[in-house]
């Protein structure tokens, strides 16, 4: 069973790695699906700019907070950059709310 639960959007989010801020996210997009019994947490964004031009972040994972929502998307994998500075896709682990 496929099934479409949520989506959340947000401007901009940071991006931390081990608790370390390394850039920023701007368009973010996040739907959450229901497949197989179990919850799939597939993302994208338009522009992603990071500090260190230098890393390659195709394959990392990093922690995605959306500052605006109160919401973290923990474990997401970077699956797909356009080119540095651009667009791409992630995958999630899990996302949980949290308090300021």
């Amino acid at each position: 069973m496929l099934k479409l639960e949520k989506t959340c959007n947000s401007r901009k989010c940071s991006v931390l790695i081990d608790g370390e801020l390394i850039g920023y996210m701007e368009g973010v997009n996040l739907t959450q699906w229901f497949i197989k019994n179990k919850y799939s947490f597939k993302g994208s964004f338009s522009n992603f700019i990071t500090f260190d031009q230098d890393i390659d972040l195709v394959g990392k994972i990093v922690d995605i907070v959306f500052n605006d929502k109160k919401l973290i998307a923990q474990k997401a994998k970077i699956d797909w950059i356009n080119s540095y500075g651009t667009n791409g896709t992630f995958t999630a682990f899990k996302i949980e709310y949290y308090e300021k």
